[in-house]
């Protein structure tokens, strides 16, 4: 019943009633999904990732019923969501009364990789470009690991803070890191990929699996030793890893449009955008973030402020 992710399994649930979060989910015959309520400075919501899961468009409508009523039980503003049914259009989903959402939370671009079939056949799909930087890598003696160990989480805390002094970026704060690792790890829902290089880790991976999918999350690697591109040679090793897992899909979590759709957002998402593409994979294009007013005039205001601290 549609496409499946970690971010409507019960993991990802879970670890949001961890912190200490109001998850509601609901799984029957033609739809199922799992919502956080989340309250912002602006607006109360009910946010539903990459869903809900719906067996088709009219189940689409009863899964909105459905959450509507259990928004409008709270007393939240309005409902988003991130529909993943195929051959849905933005026209479909205005006829339901939602409204695009001012910006989109999780991606709706991406790229997956099939990792049901063998590890030749999966580097087979590599760029030339792609296997001959991790061929670099072995060369250099770079060697792979992966980690289920909470305490791990400092590597790649302090592999993120290189990324940021060099690029700019803001990624979440160390908390959220050690929370993902704390609870997410143990049960091997979550866990590490490490590039290492004479003992020290140059290149790490977060990823999520919910046993068919494995999705790459958050990723970062050492300025010092970028010129040998351990980033390649471990991206090679996590596909391999996911099919050894039993996963059937590899989700890259994120790349720049096919087509310019002039978002200015895109323009700093080139390189990794090229770097994705290099192993192969398909293109997966979906609606993005969506909108239900619930309170029709307190929606209209946080739109209308939203646009106000935008100008």
């Amino acid at each position: 019943m549609g496409e499946t992710n970690f971010l409507q399994s019960q993991a990802w649930a879970d670890f949001h009633r961890q912190l200490k979060q109001e998850v509601i989910e609901k799984r029957v015959k033609n739809y199922h999904y799992v919502a956080i309520v989340e309250k912002g400075q602006l607006a109360k919501r009910l946010y539903c990732p990459l869903g809900p899961v719906v067996k088709d468009k009219k189940a689409l409508r009863e899964a909105l019923d459905d959450l509507r009523a259990e928004a409008k039980k709270r007393k939240l503003d309005f409902v988003r969501i991130e529909p993943t049914l195929d051959n849905l259009t933005a026209d479909d989903l205005k006829k339901l009364g939602l409204i695009k959402s001012n910006r989109d939370v999780q991606p709706p671009h991406s790229i997956v990789n099939d990792v049901s079939v063998a590890d030749d056949k999966i580097e087979a799909e590599l760029s030339q470009t792609a296997r001959r930087y991790a061929r670099k890598c072995t060369k250099a003696g770079i060697t792979y690991s992966v980690s289920y160990e909470p305490t791990d989480i400092r590597y790649f805390i302090e592999l993120i803070h290189e990324v940021a002094d060099r690029t700019g970026m803001h990624p979440h704060d160390d908390l959220y890191f050690q929370q993902i690792a704390a609870f997410m790890f143990p049960q091997k829902t979550a866990g590490l990929l490490f590039a290492e290089l004479e003992g020290q880790k140059i290149a790490a991976i977060i990823f999520y699996t919910n046993g068919q999918t494995m999705m790459y999350t958050h990723a970062a690697n050492s300025t010092e030793y970028r010129k040998l591109s351990p980033a390649t040679g471990l991206g090679l090793y996590a596909l391999k890893f996911a099919h050894s897992q039993g996963c059937k899909v590899f989700d890259w979590c994120g790349v720049a449009p096919e087509q310019d759709d002039g978002n200015p957002r895109w323009k700093s998402w080139a390189g990794f955008t090229r770097f994705k593409l290099s192993f192969g994979g398909q293109r997966v294009d979906r609606l993005g973030t969506w909108e239900l007013p619930v309170r029709h005039m307190r929606y209209r205001l946080y739109r209308l402020l939203l646009k106000l601290a935008h100008k």
